[in-house]
C-alpha cells in the first residue's frame, strides 16, 4: 500500500511537467470523436490480463472528455470490471499526443465458486468506488489511426495498484 502514494505522485508529476513541455498548439484530436480498444496488465494478482474499450470526444481546446470499460481477469477465479468517465487535456507534442487524465467510476470485483477434492467454496462480488489517474501517449500512424501507450494507477479503497496499457484507436 506504500506504493500508491508514490505512483500516484508520478502521474500527477507527470501531468504537471507535460504543460511546460507542450507548445499550446490544437491537438489533431480537437474537435474529433476517438474509438479504441486496450490490452493490458494490472500489477496485482487480482487484477492480472485487462481489456478495455474507450471512447470520447475531445474539444476545440483540446479537454478531452469520454468514457472507459476494462474487464480484468484476474487469477484464481476473481475478476474486476471497471466501468467510467474520464476527462484529460491532449498536448500535441508532435508527432505524439500526450493526455494526462482522471478517471471515476464503479470497480465491479467478483469472485467465482471454487471446487477442490469434492468440496466447494461460495462466490460473491462488490461495488467499489475507484479512481484512476493516468497518462495516456498516442502515436498517429495515419490521419485517423492512433496507436499507444497507457499508465495508470488504479484507487479502490483496498486495493492499488499500477496497470499498463498498449492501445490502438480510430479518430472520427
Amino acid at each position: 500500500m506504500k506504493k500508491a502514494p508514490f505512483l500516484f505522485g508520478v502521474a500527477l508529476a507527470s501531468a504537471i511537467a507535460v504543460p511546460a513541455m507542450a507548445d499550446m498548439a490544437t491537438s489533431p484530436t480537437a474537435e474529433h470523436w476517438q474509438a479504441g480498444a486496450m490490452l493490458g496488465y494490472g500489477f496485482k494478482d487480482v487484477v492480472g490480463v485487462g481489456l478495455g474499450v474507450r471512447g470520447g470526444y475531445t474539444l476545440p481546446m483540446n479537454v478531452y472528455v469520454g468514457g472507459t470499460f476494462v474487464y480484468h481477469f484476474g487469477a484464481d477465479h476473481v475478476s474486476s470490471f471497471v466501468l467510467g468517465v474520464e476527462g484529460g487535456y491532449d498536448f500535441y507534442l508532435d508527432p505524439v499526443i500526450v493526455r494526462p487524465y482522471l478517471g471515476l467510476g464503479p470497480d465491479f470485483f467478483s469472485v467465482s465458486s471454487v471446487c477442490f477434492q469434492g468440496i466447494c467454496g461460495g462466490s460473491g462480488s462488490d461495488t467499489k468506488f475507484a479512481a484512476w489517474p493516468g497518462v495516456a501517449v498516442f502515436y498517429p500512424i495515419t490521419e485517423n489511426w492512433l496507436v499507444g501507450g497507457d499508465a495508470r494507477v488504479q484507487i479502490v479503497s483496498d486495493v492499488t495498484n499500477f496497470q499498463l496499457f498498449v492501445n490502438g484507436g480510430y479518430k472520427f
